[in-house]
């Protein structure tokens, strides 16, 4: 049972971040995660509190929360999923997306099982660093220089010198404006 230091201790414990993390997001992506715990699952605040305190050097439990419809979690207008938001905050301020994780083999609730609940426990999880894993880069549609519009006038020229025609020697295309 936590009593009131108890419940001071971890509320301190988990304001901690690591990194450069914009600090208004981070704040808020912890009282989220405190309101959640709170409701639904409250020994997963010592097991949250315990996992910080060891920082991966003891085996710990699940810290679990519900899933939504969506599988993502919004803070302050920015989407993402659980478990890479609060490894975000607590461990790699610099981890862009889930593909960088792999949960460990002790984690009964990771996000890829499915479950109704998600492991959002920093510590279950691990930072994949795959060689040859690029950064998303956005590739244009068209392989060729797409075709120049041809102004209607240089357009009628082209047609005349296609067909045979010659210019008229009263044209002088010097003041032509394309």
């Amino acid at each position: 049972m936590i009593n009131f230091d108890g419940i001071k201790k971890i509320t301190e414990r988990l304001k901690w971040k690591q990194g450069d993390e914009d600090e208004n997001w981070a704040k808020k992506a912890i009282d989220n995660l405190m309101k959640k715990l709170i409701k639904h699952n409250k020994q997963a605040l010592e097991n949250l509190e315990f996992a910080l305190r060891c920082q991966g050097q003891q085996k710990t439990e699940c810290v679990t929360i519900p899933r939504s419809l969506d599988g993502r979690l919004q803070i302050s207008h920015r989407k993402a999923l659980p478990h890479v938001i609060y490894c975000r905050v607590y461990r790699w301020p610099d981890l862009q997306s889930h593909h960088e994780l792999k949960a460990i083999e002790d984690c009964r609730f990771c996000y890829e099982s499915g479950q109704k609940d998600i492991c959002i426990n920093p510590y279950h999880y691990k930072r994949v660093h795959a060689a040859g894993v690029l950064p998303p880069v956005l590739v244009p549609r068209y392989s060729e220089k797409p075709p120049q519009e041809v102004p209607p006038t240089l357009a009628k020229f082209q047609l005349m010198e296609m067909s045979g025609s010659k210019m008229p020697q009263n044209v002088n295309m010097a003041n032509v404006n394309f």
